[in-house]
């Protein structure tokens, strides 16, 4: 029997609490998941319709890096925009906007013969992947009451890597298939095509998805709007409980001490003046004491660990096929990774790439184990310190990609993969959790954004040394990535220890809001 406090103030974590838990959180967990198998697949998209597409549209390699780089120099540079139009306007409207906006831009990829004209839809698709991809997360943790949120963050990443064991499947089945249509004299329908329109469905669900749930309510707080921020936790409570708004005991909310970020003065100025002062308001302020300190200990760990997912993670597949191929040639030989570097695996472009069973037998098995992975940290979320998980991930991940160096067979490569493959996927999202966790509402969609933001250039870093390297010099990249990583397991060491809430984040909230005071 829940005390009725309507005579009293009630801080934010106390109200959401008394929402229940129900209904409302597990459609706004599945329309949160729908968007995570998106950002995944527009991720993990590049690895299997290249091969197709190559041929069909006479890709030079130069060009088949450039299209990788600029998906990933999309989703960096939109980073800070995304950022603060979410903490100024909204993360709703940003997710229903970039969703939708997103699948437009592949429809016009699928519909477009040009090279140049798909170079910039990938790039378009980068920019705007890159806001449900960082602020999904804040989305989510706002509607959870403090007991749940590090744990949901979590086990949110199994739609990630779901989506990353539902590609190859999809591949398999679809981009063999002999499709050639054209429609009147320009538009042509291939395979490939056909692979990336059904990648575009989950993107719409989600955007219209969205269409039916409400704001964060503590962003609502955050900018000031108790009424608002109220009518949201009456919704959550009516359907989480099924009795009326006018039960909800919480009558009024002790506002959330935001961090200035120069909005109030600017009310008579123009909206594009406006956003821009916010911008620089709200990235000063993480750059700002007390906030510094986490800015830079949560930047350059998402940088060591997407330095080392994004490259020799997507180098991987690569590895088992030519793993595959060197024991089909050489059945009674023992293999290097040296060797397999310098293996000259690369076959006449075809439009009907063809998947061994083996190498889409090893990536089922690498998915399954990062979604187990995923699924334990959230259980263990709950239950340790806020750095436990990515620091153990991070340690995990680096020690077993500097054992790749030394596998010999391809169940080697298979079980060091998937080790490595669920480390790192955790980590990441783990870390989503503690930028969500650690820093003011106010700027976390920003904190978010630049976290994400340093994680995608040290993705592009490593893409170029690996491109520059493998094939010659495989051993470089491989403890380049391995000491990286380790450098992120120590780093996670200084996150400050939290259980599961934000603990001392009012604390933290007052001081940054004091220090701003200080310096206007």
């Amino acid at each position: 029997m829940v005390k009725d406090k309507t005579s009293e103030s009630m801080d934010f974590d106390q109200a959401i609490h008394l929402t229940g838990y129900g209904k409302f959180h597990f459609e706004a967990f599945t329309a949160c998941a729908i968007c995570i198998i998106s950002v995944g697949f527009q991720n993990g998209l590049s690895a299997y319709i290249l091969p197709a597409a190559q041929c069909e549209l006479d890709l030079t390699s130069f060009q088949l890096s450039l299209l990788n780089v600029c998906f990933l120099v999309g989703g960096a540079l939109s980073s800070f925009l995304w950022g603060v139009l979410a903490d100024a306007r909204g993360r709703r409207k940003i997710l229903i906007i970039t969703h939708l906006l997103n699948a437009a831009v592949t429809i016009i990829c699928v519909t477009n013969p040009s090279v140049f004209s798909i170079i910039i839809c990938r790039f378009l698709n980068g920019f705007l992947i890159g806001a449900p991809g960082s602020i999904i997360f804040s989305y989510l943790a706002e509607f959870q009451p403090p007991k749940y949120r590090s744990a949901i963050i979590c086990y949110s990443g199994i739609f990630f890597t779901s989506s990353w064991l539902l590609l190859p499947l999809l591949a398999w089945l679809i981009l063999p298939i002999d499709i050639s249509v054209t429609v009147g004299s320009v538009i042509k329908i291939t395979s490939w095509r056909v692979f990336l329109i059904i990648l575009v469905i989950p993107e719409v669900v989600a955007g219209f998805w969205f269409m039916r749930l409400p704001e964060s309510p503590k962003f609502f707080l955050a900018k000031g709007d108790q009424r608002k921020a109220l009518a949201v936790l009456r919704k959550m409570f009516v359907v989480n409980t099924g009795r009326p708004a006018k039960d909800f005991p919480v009558k009024s909310l002790v506002r959330e001490v935001r961090v200035a970020t120069f909005e109030d003065n600017l009310r008579c100025r123009g909206k594009t003046v406006k956003n821009l002062q916010e911008m620089f308001g709200q990235f000063k302020s993480l750059f700002r004491p007390p906030l510094v300190f986490l800015t830079l200990l949560t930047t350059s760990i998402m940088f060591t660990n997407m330095f080392g997912t994004f490259g020799l993670g997507w180098w991987l597949p690569e590895l088992f096929v030519r793993f595959e191929r060197f024991q089909a040639l050489n059945p009674n030989s023992t293999v290097t990774v040296k060797q397999l570097a310098l293996f000259n695996t690369i076959k006449p472009a075809s439009c009907k790439p063809s998947f061994e069973a083996a190498v889409i037998r090893s990536t089922i098995i690498m998915g399954v184990s990062s979604i187990l992975t995923n699924a334990f940290s959230g259980w263990l979320a709950a239950r340790v310190s806020l750095r436990t998980i990515p620091f153990g991930t991070m340690l995990v991940g680096g020690t077993s990609a500097s054992l790749i160096y030394w596998l010999t067979a391809s169940w080697q490569n298979l079980i060091i993969a998937s080790i490595f493959q669920s480390a790192m996927v955790t980590a990441n999202m783990t870390i989503g959790s503690v930028v969500v966790e650690l820093f003011p509402t106010n700027v976390g969609a920003m904190a978010i954004c630049l976290t994400m933001c340093a994680g995608r250039i040290g993705a592009m870093a490593s893409n170029v040394i690996f491109g520059l390297l493998m094939d010659q010099h495989c051993e470089i990249p491989i403890f380049v990535v391995a000491a990286s990583v380790l450098v992120g397991a120590g780093l996670c060491y200084f996150i400050p220890s939290q259980k599961g809430h934000k603990g001392g984040c009012a604390d933290l909230e007052v001081a940054v809001i004091s220090s701003f005071d200080t310096k206007m």
